[in-house]
Parts: structure tokens; C-alpha cells; sequence
């Protein structure tokens, strides 16, 4: 078994992730912390020296999600496998200098492949966990997948995640697999034409309701919907991120805490009332 341990001339380098792979969860941490306050770390840290990742055409994030920068990356190591682990280890404040890390065994796949393959393995992956693959190995993006990886950090499903982009619920977990073949952006996140009006409303939007409702379907559906019918979809556009500006307090929380009336589901009441406030 070939394994790395912590040593005086490689003691210096920190714990960095690969920007662009899944976040961690917090129920997943704590279930973690107390598997190794009872039985210790069952199973190495999986990483590759900082710098390896950079040469392969991504970038580093500190713990906290911070971009590191690239000039830097020497003084890291970039966990591939056992983000959760780490995160425990070092919630529980055990000592470092006793954590054993391990480089991958198989030294011919890329950085992205090593990810996905470790996590798909482990634990089944949902739609935006897809995203990681494109993130982490396209050199050039553009503001439309930037926007998507900002919302899918807030914890929004990846059809709320092709609404807000591209106007539709069009891009597919298919799409994102494919672009570390291609090294292109999926043609739909391509262009820019709708995002320029999304980020208006989602900007005008966020100062209003919660990252939880949005992360929902119902204001960008119901605003696809109106602008698709609009006698003037380019007045629209102004008109709804006015409205959005408009809306009180009182009137946000009122749309985000509707309920069921009667026969009426939750949605057709919140539909019902983002009409009233917002035209």
C-alpha cells in the first residue's frame, strides 16, 4: 500500500479543494466527526501536490470556498478524496502532523476524472454535482456556467439552475459529462442573451427572498412564462425587475410563506400572489 505521511519538508503545505468540486455537507461532517472520535480515521486523505492541478487547467479554493491564487498553489495540497474526512479531522481539532495522506494510485487519469470517479463510486451524484467535471477542466467559461456554479454553491437543483441561465429547463447532467470530452461549454449555456436579463432579476430577486425560494421553481417560472407571452417581452424585462425593486418586506414574505388554501396547492397560491404584487 503506498501511502504519504506528513513530513518535515512537506509540512509547510496546507489544504486546499479543487475549485469547482462539490461542496461539503454539514450533516455529512458531523456524521464523519463522530465515526473518527470513535473508531480514528479509518482511511487516508487522497491528494495531489497543489501545483498538479493548476498544469492541469484548474484551480485551488481554500476551505472556506476562497480562491486561491494560482502563483500560490506550491504551498498546498489539493484534496481529490475525503473532503468530509478532513473537515471532521479538523473540526475535532486533532493534530495534522498525524493525518495520513495518500497520493493517488492510478498516476495516468486527470484530476477531473480521479474526482468524479472516487465520488461517483461512494455516493451516487445528483444533477449539479455534474457541474464539478466542466468547472474544474474547461480553460475558458464564460458568465452564463459562472452564474450557473454561483447558484448551484446556494444549493439550487439544476433545472431551477437551466431556468435561470437559459430560460429553460434544456441543459441535462448529460451535457456537463460531456464537456471534459469536448473542452467546450454546453451549447446552450453558449450564449449570453438570456442571462442578461436573468441576472437583472435574480440581482433585483436576491434582495428580497431567500436563497431557499428561489432555489425553487416558482418566480422564474412564473416570469418565463410571462415573458414568453408578453406582447412586449423587451418591456417586460424592465417592467418585472421594477416590480422585483417594488416589492415590500412584508409582500416577499407573504409570496415565500404561502400554503395550501383548500383545493388550491402551494404553488397556485404563490402564482396568485406573484401576480397580484408583480403584474
Amino acid at each position: 500500500m503506498k501511502k504519504t505521511i506528513l513530513i518535515s519538508e512537506n509540512g509547510n503545505r496546507q489544504f486546499a479543494f479543487v475549485k469547482g468540486n462539490r461542496p461539503t455537507n454539514s450533516k455529512a461532517v458531523t456524521a464523519k466527526m463522530k465515526s473518527i472520535e470513535e473508531y480514528g480515521l479509518l482511511s487516508p486523505i487522497t491528494v495531489v501536490d497543489g501545483e498538479q492541478v493548476i498544469t492541469s487547467g484548474g484551480h485551488l479554493v481554500d476551505l472556506n470556498g476562497k480562491d486561491i491564487p494560482d502563483s500560490q498553489s506550491v504551498n498546498y495540497y489539493a484534496v481529490l478524496d475525503g473532503q468530509h474526512r478532513l473537515i471532521a479531522y479538523i473540526k475535532l481539532g486533532l493534530n495534522l502532523n498525524d493525518l495520513v495522506i495518500t497520493e493517488p494510485l492510478n498516476v495516468d487519469m486527470s484530476i477531473a476524472a480521479l474526482i468524479a470517479e472516487m465520488n461517483i463510486c461512494t455516493t451516487t451524484w445528483k444533477g449539479t454535482d455534474y457541474m464539478a467535471a466542466p468547472a474544474m477542466t474547461l480553460s475558458k467559461t464564460n458568465d452564463v456556467f459562472e452564474f450557473a456554479v454561483q447558484l448551484r454553491s446556494k444549493g439550487f437543483p439544476l433545472a431551477t439552475i437551466s431556468q435561470w441561465c437559459t430560460g429553460t429547463n434544456s441543459l441535462k447532467p448529460k451535457d456537463l459529462v460531456n464537456c471534459v470530452k469536448s473542452g467546450e461549454l454546453p451549447k446552450i449555456l453558449q450564449s449570453e442573451t438570456w442571462y442578461q436579463r436573468s441576472i437583472r432579476w435574480y440581482e433585483a430577486a436576491q434582495g428580497k427572498f431567500s436563497d431557499s425560494f428561489l432555489s425553487k421553481k416558482y418566480l422564474i417560472t412564473y416570469i418565463i412564462m410571462q415573458y414568453n407571452n408578453a406582447a412586449d417581452p423587451v418591456a417586460y424585462c424592465h417592467q418585472i425587475e421594477q416590480a422585483l425593486k417594488k416589492l415590500t418586506p412584508a409582500q416577499a414574505t407573504e409570496i415565500m410563506e404561502a400554503r395550501k388554501i383548500g383545493l388550491k396547492s402551494r404553488e397556485q397560491v404563490v402564482v396568485e400572489l406573484l401576480e397580484q404584487y408583480l403584474g
